[in-house]
């Protein structure tokens, strides 16, 4: 059976209005979500630090921190 040519897809991008309270609150929901997902999955609680786009004191901060940890494992 061939298929039918339908087009290309339309992609419909809505910003809604927000104060940064509600990104941090949706930003910790998120978070949350995938800690969760991710500690059933690996058996044991796994946390995650999303890097955040425009949240680079965040990341570098993990960063460091990763860094130092694998340091003194000795990794």
């Amino acid at each position: 059976m061939k298929k039918k040519e339908v087009g290309a897809p339309t992609v419909i991008v809505r910003f809604l209005p927000g104060t940064a309270e509600d990104v941090a609150k949706n930003r910790a929901a998120f978070q949350a979500a995938l800690e969760m997902g991710l500690s059933r999955l690996n058996g044991c609680k796994t946390a995650v630090e999303p890097d955040w786009e425009g949240n680079k004191e965040n990341y570098c901060s993990y960063r460091e921190r990763k860094l130092k940890e694998q340091e003194q494992s000795g990794e």
